[in-house]
């Protein structure tokens, strides 16, 4: 079951960042998160009606704690990726995510077969190959883009270890508060940026076009998923596990790129997929019956 909702976890994150990506061609990137958070707090909490939520005082603890994780997260991602080179933070990042969570879970008691340790190594592995792109900027990242870089891996990891603190019995409490804590930055977000910088519109209205708006609804609707997912794989098993599987998400990115904009795949990028799927098999294997 971790394995399973894992890779569907990390699946629905990357088609989110692929769709998502797609909008803010056209708008401010911070527009479309809000939007698409905005749209998954409703999907969350139709979601609920049927999973449940439990808004109980540790439920609804993880959940703004998660939420802040997200705003910083979201933030720092940003920043470093408009520095860029975006061949090197990207990865840099979903390492930095993945391997906080595996330290957490491991010095919280966790014990892990040699199996999966070997696995995790592999998919670490994985995400930097296949999120690196040769060919493209080779130049080295600046010292405030590898900051803002640790600072939205650091993020992520929060908000990994912090779903994964919801309790059992809380069904999508947690996620739903993360969501209203999110939206409550990503507002505050924009209007400091609003008179700072005064764009002539808070929100752009094009984003509610008829070409935009089903990109952004899909993107809100792949990160909640992505959440639901996540919530699955922690409650089915290791913290460890579900985190690297889910810092896989770039490979949803890349083979959507490759089926929709036929972009082509480097050979870099196809022995990360290759190590992946590796590596999910030598976790199968390492499960105890």
């Amino acid at each position: 079951m971790t394995i399973i909702f894992g890779l569907l976890s990390a699946f629905s994150y990357g088609y989110a960042d692929f769709v998502g990506a797609l909008a803010a061609k056209k708008v401010r990137a911070l527009t479309v998160t809000t939007i698409s958070f905005c749209f998954g707090l409703l999907l969350a909490i139709f979601m609920s009606l049927f999973v449940g939520a439990n808004f109980s005082q540790a439920a609804i603890s993880s959940g703004i704690y998660a939420g802040i994780a997200s705003g910083i997260a979201i933030s720092c991602l940003y920043a470093a990726l408009a520095l860029g080179p975006i061949s090197i933070v990207s990865p840099l990042t979903a390492v930095i995510s993945a391997v906080i969570p595996v330290i957490f879970d491991l010095a919280t008691g966790a014990e892990l077969g040699p199996f999966a340790l070997i696995a995790i190594g592999l998919v670490l592995v994985a995400v930097v190959l296949v999120a690196f792109v040769p060919g493209q900027d080779f130049r080295l990242p600046s010292l405030r883009a590898l900051l803002y870089s640790l600072g939205a891996g650091v993020g992520f990891a929060g908000i990994f270890v912090f779903l994964d603190g919801a309790p059992s019995d809380s069904g999508l409490a947690t996620l739903i508060v993360m969501r209203v804590v999110g939206i409550t930055l990503m507002l505050a977000g924009l209007t400091y940026a609003f008179f700072k910088y005064r764009p002539k519109q808070f929100l752009e209205t094009s984003i509610f076009g008829r070409s935009l708006i089903w990109l952004v609804l899909l993107a809100g609707y792949g990160d909640v998923l992505g959440n639901v997912f996540f919530l699955v794989a922690t409650r089915a098993g290791e913290l460890a596990i579900a985190a690297v599987l889910t810092s896989l998400y770039p490979v949803g990115t890349i083979l959507l790129a490759r089926i929709v904009l036929k972009e082509r795949i480097a050979k870099s990028q196809s022995l990360g997929i290759v190590l992946a799927i590796g590596a999910c098999v030598l976790i199968a294997i390492g499960k105890p019956a």
